[in-house]
This record gives structure tokens, sequence and C-alpha cells, in this order.
């Protein structure tokens, strides 16, 4: 995920990834205007190309994910600012990108203001989540509701589990204390698994990459898309 510093101010009542330093080594969008144009009708697939049935939970089984064992080879987190041209088109994207060299020491799910933000459903800023984490990095992440503010999808922060889905089949991104880096759809006991738990995890919408391939439309048809009510397209 693209990372920004944490001298952005964006407003978000919900989850910030937090990158710190390794502790050894020391407005709506209309469809044109997006590059992406992910969504076929409003925000969110219609319907799922898998076991999955109107946002049916999935406890075991039927699930596409991918895991990775990251190379740790030391030092601290470092960001850069990307320019991409569209392909096909005269637009260009802007972004940041933020290399992690030792992800399971130094990259957090964060809830909103400090521990216990879900439930309190707060209302907080990046930079003041950020700045009391002591975070180098940081980005808004996960989602929730928009009218009460209540986390939505799977969180867990920093071992702790704040919030189960229930197997709600959403786009995940989480870390396992072995250090492992797991994408993309989880049953409940995937989530649940006690024997490599998660350290991190958090929802989105939306898998955008495979295997560095697009996967926008194949995501589309996977998720539950009733889960987040933002981004609707008039």
């Amino acid at each position: 995920m693209a990372a920004v510093s944490v001298k952005y101010l964006l407003l978000w009542p919900l989850l910030w990834l937090c990158v710190r330093e390794s502790e050894t080594e020391n407005s709506r969008v209309f469809p044109d205007d997006d590059p992406l144009r992910p969504y076929a009708r409003g925000h969110g697939p219609s319907h799922s190309h898998r076991h999955v049935r109107d946002c049916l939970s999935v406890t075991g089984g039927n699930t596409a994910h991918e895991t990775r064992t990251p190379t740790h080879y030391g030092g601290d987190p470092e960001a850069t600012v990307f320019v991409s041209a569209v392909p096909g088109s005269s637009r260009w994207v802007y972004g940041h990108m933020t290399v992690v060299p030792d992800p399971l020491m130094q990259l957090s799910v964060l809830e909103p203001g400090q521990p216990g933000g879900c439930e309190g459903q707060q209302r907080v800023s990046v930079e003041e989540t950020a700045g009391a984490a002591g975070c180098l990095y940081a980005q808004n992440a996960g989602f929730f509701n928009t009218e009460s503010g209540k986390c939505l999808g799977n969180v867990v922060s920093d071992g702790r589990m704040v919030r189960d889905s229930g197997g709600v089949q959403n786009a995940q991104f989480g870390i396992r204390r072995d250090g492992t880096l797991v994408f993309g759809y989880l049953s409940q006991e995937d989530v649940l698994d006690r024997s490599n738990p998660f350290e991190q995890l958090v929802s989105g919408v939306v898998w955008l990459l495979r295997n560095g391939e697009v996967y926008i439309n194949q995501s589309l048809k996977a998720e539950c898309d009733e889960t987040q009510e933002t981004g609707t397209c008039f």
C-alpha cells in the first residue's frame, strides 16, 4: 500500500497504517475522473463468482488469498513519490510508495486516535493518530460506516483482535506472527487461526493487483458490495 507522510492532514474516522523505525536498528469522484474506474455501478461489485453469495460469511474454505515471506534486510523504511502515466490516456497518477524492510517489526494497523478508538467510534486525523504512535509514515486504511463512524471489516492491531467481520469477503492485508504477509480473501477460520495468529490485519475494498497483474474486474465479482457505502458515482 502507498504511504503518506504524517504532515498531510486527512480526516477519516477509522484506521491508520503506521510505519515505524526498526526497534533493533533504531469528495466524491466521478467515473471520468478516476483512472482505475473499478465500479460498474455505484461502489462495489454486484455478485460473486465464488461460492460466496449475497455477502454471506465464510467460516472455512472458499477463499482466495496469497502469502509472501518478506526478505528482512535491515534499515529503516523509506518513502518516495512516484508519477506514472495511465496507459491509453493523457492522465497521470501521483502517489507515494514506502519500502518497509521488516514489516513485522515496523508496520502497525492502528485504531483511530488510540487503542479503543474503534469501540469509541472516534473521529480523528491521520496526523493525530500517527503522532501519538510515533510513526514515520502513516496512511488511512480500512473502512467504516460514514454515519456512525463504526469500524468495519477485520481489524487486528499489534496482536489484539479489535474486530472480527465473521468471514464477510472483502480484500484483506495482514501480517502473521511469523512475519508472513497475507493478501486477499480470508475465511473466518483463517482470521481466527491461533497456530500462527495475525499480528496486524485490516480489510479494504477491491484487490487492485495480484501477482503483478491488474485484478480489479475479478475482485469486483468476488467481494461483498454491502459493506462500504461511500464512493457512489452519479
